[in-house]
């Protein structure tokens, strides 16, 4: 969430001569489109209720702008459908903003949107390999904003795993849509060590409960979890603390 709040800062700052530290008063409006996961409702206005949303009115805030008399927000959310990323950010790109922010899977959505609007990615996992920017070091186009790099580091995480849970019993992966790269990159990383995978695909949310049963029937040692916030903060109905408590029961055993 910090990451977002300092690009958009950022850019702000690029777009205006005023300073990050204190903002003084704008004669302009500066509109920021948003793009997300969850429901437009959950990213609009000044009190929105995504926690995302939150930090970087907060963040906004501390650098001295103050929503309303400094900037606006153009929120478009996709309803938990990721299918809906290309038109969503194909409206963002038709109206008069000044720059759009995004993360992860929609970026690809909203580079294709448009070449000339300045974009924020607040996090991606390999902005140089899916094609966002030429190099970290000098982006080019019109995308600029910070990069996670995580899958510099998937090699490593499935190491600490294994020294945690030595064996020959496989690990499982679950992963969806939206992760597909963290899973290409544990395979291959798997596949130079000589480690079993157990590939456990969750295209619905409420198949979390039913992915852990999978990877319990593959007898696997333990369990690697890729995914955005629909696997991560979803539960499946009848999933509680107890049933959570009996997987991992199941994987120890």
């Amino acid at each position: 969430m910090k990451r977002r709040t300092a690009a958009v800062g950022f850019a702000l700052g690029a777009l205006s001569p005023q300073s990050l530290v204190i903002a003084q008063p704008a004669s302009k409006v500066y509109r920021i489109g948003l793009l997300g996961l969850t429901e437009t409702a959950d990213l609009s206005g000044p009190r929105p209720r995504s926690a995302s949303a939150q930090a970087l009115l907060r963040g906004m805030g501390e650098l001295g702008y103050v929503y309303g008399e400094h900037f606006v927000t153009e929120p478009r959310g996709a309803d938990s459908k990721p299918e809906r990323y290309a038109a969503l950010a194909a409206e963002l790109a038709a109206l008069p903003l000044d720059v759009i922010v995004g993360s992860g899977p929609t970026l690809i959505a909203l580079k294709q949107a448009t070449s000339t609007m300045p974009i924020v990615m607040a996090a991606s996992l390999d902005p140089v390999g899916i094609g966002l920017v030429q190099s970290l070091r000098r982006p080019g186009g019109n995308i600029t904003g910070l990069s996670l790099q995580s899958l510099d580091t998937v090699g490593k995480r499935l190491e600490l795993l294994k020294e945690t849970v030595p064996g020959r019993a496989p690990m499982a992966v679950i992963w969806n849509g939206d992760s597909a790269l963290n899973w290409q990159a544990a395979d291959a990383a798997a596949q130079l060590r000589g480690w079993k995978l157990q590939s456990i695909e969750v295209r619905d949310a409420n198949r979390i409960d039913e992915a852990f049963k999978t990877a319990i029937d593959a007898r696997a040692g333990s369990v690697v979890v890729f995914g955005d916030r629909r696997p991560v903060s979803s539960r499946a109905p009848g999933c509680s603390g107890r049933r959570n408590s009996q997987v991992a029961s199941h994987l120890r055993a």
